[in-house]
């Protein structure tokens, strides 16, 4: 693939494997992993240290106001298992809706005062810092003080503000100035918006995370931080309280499985939508894919089509509602970590799009994953008091020989599981490098419309137009396309780490 497309970035790396890789959406993140791996941690360690590094330098998208899924090997026990650290609904939330029409004559249902989407009403409880370190507790060698340092040393001494980040900012002013805090943290002290390259320090986010490092994570949920975040949201309006920080918790789950081409590959667990991919690439080993430019990008796209319907009327929290697996296996944070003993682990976390709150004196940006859930009754994914909405994201792992062999995760809401799908389908299904397989046009299939990359529109304008969808191309390589974060590793140990270049992301073998 042409460099011009990602303005001459790699963002991977491919070598002989000492002690671990490491891939994520920022090098400041990339480097705090490999950090971690040279003072002796193993692929959790990394990949936490990282995820927490992430909370800083793009503070939009994660953080320990966000929640989320982690999926592990751990190979000392050949255990593999599913972290849910996903944004929990306050037991009072409630919306008030109504159907509408807009001025393009399109029927809608919309809630009052976008209070799903903006600020204090948006906001579900926060599972990051309970899920990372439940991680460490259970699977990591080194302490938190360790793992953290990388992160807490970010946010006092400053970074360089990252193109991705930028650009999120850009396309989030409206709620950066929601509230005066998140305006006072995320912009320029003159009130505008920060550019690449600009130096940015959280000082009050790097108190913060010393706290979860030396109280744990419990700070957040019955501590210091869990009183502010209720007293934020109480004196607002808004639905979360006390009891529902110190109800919350990690809930441990079983990561179901599929096969594809003789590879063994563990998906998140609902409601993640990790099951479906794992369903979409054995409908495409059954059915075979013309090998044709053409063949290839309709294939995906019909099983795309076929997946996004089963989301629609039968995803949501196993807890609350039934979810059938048929025995099969919005801005985001995705890291990937393998070593070289065989542990792996990929997270994925988010803040959705953020709710524009910023709980005073912590740094702390607080999610809006109430968004997440459909407002109205009667669905798989409707609000109820302590559930976890539907999602698309979905870390996930191949295991072969009791060692992890390859992790992949994503960002970019409904075009993750999509994005996630057509590379393992040009790495495992053509055979593609895995480095090549990222850099392959993408596109995206949906409900009634096809998008894709600026390059492919001949091939996908055409699908398009053979299935009756609309089509829309996106400039460029846009992140909007999803941004995928990959590990593999050969049978002789060479391994490629692989950020993907759409986000300036960066893969690090150490």
């Amino acid at each position: 693939m042409p460099d011009d497309l990602y303005g001459g970035w790699a963002g991977f790396e491919t070598a002989p494997m000492t002690r671990g890789a490491i891939a994520c959406g920022n090098p400041d993140a990339a480097e705090a992993g490999a950090e971690v791996y040279r003072a002796g941690g193993n692929a959790i360690d990394a990949c936490v240290a990282a995820a927490f590094a992430m909370g800083v330098v793009e503070p939009l998208d994660s953080g320990l106001g966000a929640g989320g899924f982690m999926v592990l090997h751990h190979a000392s026990t050949n255990t593999t298992a599913c972290l849910d650290f996903m944004g929990t609904a306050p037991a009072s939330a409630r919306y008030e809706i109504f159907p509408a029409v807009d001025p393009t004559g399109d029927y809608a249902i919309k809630v009052k005062g976008r209070a799903n989407e903006d600020a204090h009403t948006s906001v579900a409880v926060p599972g990051a810092a309970a899920g990372l370190c439940r991680a460490l507790e259970r699977f990591g060698v080194l302490d938190r003080q360790a793992v953290m340092a990388p992160a807490i040393r970010l946010g006092r001494e400053g970074f360089t503000v990252a193109a991705k980040s930028a650009l999120r900012m850009q396309r989030s002013e409206r709620l950066l100035d929601l509230t005066a805090e998140c305006r006072r943290v995320l912009k320029r002290p003159d009130g505008t918006l920060r550019q690449a390259d600009d130096h940015m320090t959280m000082a009050d986010y790097a108190a913060s995370l010393e706290l979860v490092a030396e109280q744990g994570a419990e700070v957040m949920y019955t501590g210091v931080l869990a009183h502010a975040i209720a007293d934020e949201i109480r004196a607002a309006g808004g639905f979360l309280t006390a009891d529902d920080l110190s109800g919350y918790a990690v809930v441990h789950r079983t990561p179901p499985r599929g096969r594809y081409r003789g590879h063994e590959l563990s998906v998140m667990a609902p409601p993640s939508s990790g099951f479906l991919v794992a369903s979409a690439l054995g409908a495409l080993e059954r059915a075979g894919v013309p090998d044709t430019d053409k063949g290839r990008a309709e294939a995906l796209a019909r099983v795309m089509l076929a997946m996004f319907e089963r989301r629609r009327v039968g995803l949501g929290d196993p807890g609350f509602v039934p979810v059938k697996l048929d025995g099969e296996s919005t801005e985001t944070t995705s890291l990937s970590a393998i070593d070289a003993e065989g542990n792996g682990c990929t997270i994925t976390f988010s803040n959705n799009n953020h709710s524009g709150v910023v709980v005073p004196g912590t740094g702390i940006l607080l999610n809006n994953q109430m968004r997440l859930f459909h407002p109205w009754p009667g669905s798989p994914n409707s609000v109820a008091g302590g559930k976890r909405p539907a999602s698309s994201m979905m870390p996930s792992l191949i295991v072969s020989g009791g060692k992890a062999v390859l992790s992949i995760g994503a960002s970019g809401a409904t075009r993750i599981p999509t994005a996630i799908l057509q590379i393992l389908f040009h790495h495992l299904g053509r055979g593609l490098p895995l480095n090549e397989a990222v850099r392959e046009p993408r596109l995206h299939a949906e409900e009634d419309t096809l998008m894709s990359d600026a390059d492919y529109e001949p091939v996908a304008s055409a699908v398009a137009t053979e299935l009756g969808l609309t089509y829309r191309a996106l400039p460029g390589r846009d992140p909007m396309m999803a941004s995928c974060q990959s590990i593999s590793v050969n049978a002789d140990g060479t391994t490629t780490a692989a950020g993907d270049p759409r986000a300036r992301a960066q893969g690090r073998v150490v």
